[in-house]
C-alpha cells in the first residue's frame, strides 16, 4: 500500500484504518473453567488457561472466555485464530515467580536481547485478539526485572491481524502493550493505567498499519511510543513503523503523550493523529533522537487537537537518554525530521513548541496552521527550513512569540535571535 504525503496521505491513512481486516474467528466459545481454572487469586491458572487456548487453536480457532474472578497466571501464548475474552469482573494477574516467564529473544529499547516472555504473548501468529471488559495486570516485582528484561504485559512478535479491544491494561516499571514487527494491528477502547519509569502504554515497534482508536491513557512513562530499532542493528534490520492512525484518544497523564523514538533507526513515516485531547506531559508530540541513531521521521500529520497544559510539539535531535553503544558514525548517524503538518489546534499551555534540529540535517517542512488559545511564553525554533506558520492566534505570551536560530520560513514575524 503506497501513500503520498499531505492531504492524500491523510485520506489514504483513514482508508487504511477502515479497511484493516477483521479478525476472522470461529464462533465457538469455551471457558477456562472447563479446563480447571480457578479464579480465587491464589491458585495458579496458567496450565488451565493455556490448555483452553490450545484446544481452541486445535479446532481451527475460537473464543476462550475468562469469567469473572481473579486468575493468577504466568506467561501465556495466544495461538493463531484465537480470541481471549475477559468478561466484566475478570482479572488476569501476573505471577510473582520469574520462572513462570520463559526467556526468549525480543526487542527491548531498540535492541534484540534476552527477555522474559510477556504475560500474554504471541509469535508468528495470525488472527488473534484480546477483548472484553476485564483487567490484565502485570506483576510489579516482575516489571522491575532487568538483564534479562522483565515481562511486558502483552507482547506480539511478528504477528498479523491483531486486535486488542475494551480491556484495561495495568503495569509497573515495564512496557504494557508491545507489538513488534507486526502488521494490521487494531487497538480500540483500551484503558491504560500504569506507574513508574518504563511503563509505556503502547509501543508500536517496526509495525505496519496500526490503528489506535478511542483509548484512554494515564501512565508513568510515555502514553504511546513509536519505535523502529536502535543504531546499527536497527538500520540493518531496516523495518520502519509506518501507516499509523491515532484517533479519538484521551491522553490524561504521561511522561509524554505521543513519543516518536528515540529508537527510530529503522525509520518512522506516515502517521496520522486526529481528534485527540492531550493534558499532562512533556508535550502532546515529542519527536526525539540523538547522534548515532540515523533513521528518519517523516510525513507526520496531526489535526483537530485539544492541548494543554502540556505544549503541542517538541522536536529534539539531542536526546540525552538511552545512549547507543553501536551508533551509526558521522553525519549518517543523524536523524532527518521531515514533513510535519499540524492544524486545527486549541491550546492552553506553557508554550506552543520547541524545535531543535541539527546544522547538518535541519528540520524540513514544518507546517503549523489554525491554532487558537493562550500560552505563557514564546516558542523556540533552531535549525529548521521550510517552516510555515499560518493563522496562529495565541494570546497571553509575555515577550516575543518566537526565538529563532538558523531558521528559514514564513509566519515568524517579530522573532528574535535565540541566545546560545
Amino acid at each position: 500500500m503506497n501513500f503520498n504525503p499531505g492531504p492524500a496521505s491523510r485520506l489514504a491513512l483513514l482508508l487504511a484504518a477502515i479497511l484493516l481486516p477483521s479478525v476472522a474467528l470461529k464462533a465457538d466459545t469455551i471457558s477456562v473453567t472447563d479446563f480447571g481454572a480457578v479464579g480465587d487469586g491464589q491458585t495458579s491458572a496458567t496450565s488451565a488457561i493455556q490448555k483452553a487456548l490450545d484446544s481452541a487453536a486445535s479446532q481451527g480457532g475460537g473464543v476462550v472466555q475468562l469469567p469473572a474472578g481473579h486468575y493468577r497466571t504466568g506467561s501465556l501464548v495466544l495461538p493463531s485464530h484465537t480470541t481471549l475474552r475477559l468478561e466484566a469482573g475478570a482479572f488476569l494477574l501476573g505471577s510473582t515467580n520469574a520462572a513462570d516467564y520463559p526467556i526468549i529473544t525480543a526487542r527491548w529499547e531498540g535492541i534484540e536481547t534476552n527477555c522474559h516472555r510477556a504475560l500474554i504473548s504471541a509469535a508468528h501468529a495470525e488472527d488473534i485478539a484480546i477483548t472484553g471488559a476485564g483487567v490484565i495486570e502485570g506483576n510489579p516485582t516482575m516489571g522491575r526485572l532487568r538483564n534479562p528484561r522483565g515481562p511486558t504485559v502483552v507482547e506480539m512478535i511478528d504477528c498479523g491481524n491483531v486486535r486488542v479491544a475494551g480491556v484495561t491494561l495495568k503495569s509497573t516499571h515495564m512496557w504494557t502493550l508491545h507489538p513488534a514487527y507486526c502488521h494490521d494491528v487494531r487497538i480500540t477502547g483500551v484503558t491504560f493505567a500504569t506507574t513508574e519509569a518504563n511503563s509505556d502504554g503502547v509501543d508500536p515497534d517496526s509495525c505496519q498499519r496500526v490503528v489506535i482508536d478511542g483509548c484512554n491513557f494515564n501512565t508513568g512513562d510515555d502514553n504511546i511510543a513509536i519505535k523502529s530499532g536502535k543504531g546499527q542493528e536497527g538500520v540493518r534490520i531496516g523495518r520502519p513503523s509506518e501507516d499509523i492512525v491515532i484517533t479519538n484518544c484521551t491522553f490524561i497523564k504521561g511522561y509524554c503523550s505521543i513519543a516518536f523514538g528515540s529508537e527510530l533507526s529503522g525509520g518512522i513515516r506516515r502517521v496520522l493523529i486526529s481528534h485527540c485531547t492531550f493534558q499532562r506531559g512533556l508535550a502532546a508530540m515529542q519527536l526525539k533522537s540523538r547522534s548515532g541513531r540515523a533513521g528518519y521521521l517523516e510525513d507526520i500529520t496531526a489535526d483537530h487537537l485539544v492541548v494543554g497544559p502540556e505544549p503541542l510539539l517538541e522536536i529534539n535531535n539531542n536526546y540525552r537518554y538511552n545512549p547507543d553503544p553501536q551508533g551509526v558514525p558521522g553525519p549518517a548517524g543523524l536523524t532527518q525530521f521531515k514533513n510535519i503538518r499540524i492544524s486545527d489546534v486549541t491550546i492552553t499551555a506553557t508554550n506552543l513548541m520547541s524545535v531543535n534540529g541539527t546544522v547538518e540535517k535541519p528540520v524540513e517542512g514544518l507546517q503549523i496552521s489554525h491554532v487558537t488559545g493562550t500560552c505563557q511564553r514564546g516558542s523556540t525554533v533552531k535549525n529548521a527550513r521550510g517552516v510555515v506558520l499560518e493563522d496562529i492566534q495565541i494570546g497571553g505570551i509575555s515577550g516575543p512569540s518566537y526565538f529563532t536560530n538558523s531558521v528559514e520560513g514564513t509566519g515568524l514575524d517579530g522573532a528574535v535571535p535565540l541566545q546560545k
